[in-house]
């Protein structure tokens, strides 16, 4: 399935307020119900959609233009993100081919998965910057409880998101190109 310039725009734009909503939510609800310590990081979801289901020479763009509206709610820069959300999509189109996101168990475990590819990257490089890795596993759990938050809630999400870029559920296995 090809799409046209207009509908990638409004697709995108849809997107892009999708994770300003998530953003106001996650930056502000849940402080409020007391939940302060860990962070659900919906760009990574969003991103992880965009990298396995649409093929297109702007979805690096689209990243970080994802990036730069997530970094305005969080402390993280967003060229940090930015690398992580390209080695995570360059990691899902070599397996774009093997990844069947057909049933809701599959969905959370492929998301789990590319989290944590996204985190342990996130951390390598807060690690080198801070030229301490000691701190690794501290960091790298400080991600993992709004990991299997967002893995659990990843089959709506994907829904949703399969719903504004107008995906087929089935079929077109290489996503849709732009």
């Amino acid at each position: 399935m090809k799409m046209r310039l207009s509908q990638v725009l409004i697709s995108f734009a849809l997107t892009m307020a999708l994770l300003i909503g998530f953003e106001v939510i996650t930056s502000t609800l849940l402080p409020v119900l007391g939940w302060m310590e860990y962070r659900l990081t919906f760009n990574v979801l969003i991103i992880l959609f965009l990298a396995i289901r649409l093929d297109s020479p702007l979805v690096p763009w689209m990243i970080l233009g994802l990036q730069l509206v997530h970094s305005a709610f969080s402390i993280e820069g967003w060229a940090l993100g930015t690398l992580a959300g390209i080695i995570v999509m360059i990691s899902a189109n070599y397996l774009k081919e093997l990844l069947q996101l057909s049933t809701a168990i599959m969905t959370m475990l492929t998301v789990q998965l590319f989290q944590i590819i996204w985190f342990v990257t996130v951390t390598l490089i807060i690690c080198l910057k801070i030229s301490n890795f000691d701190k690794f596993g501290m960091i790298m759990w400080s991600f993992i409880p709004g990991s299997i938050l967002l893995s659990l809630i990843s089959p709506i999400l994907f829904w949703l998101l399969r719903s504004i870029w107008r995906v087929p559920t089935h079929g077109g296995s290489r996503g849709v190109e732009i």
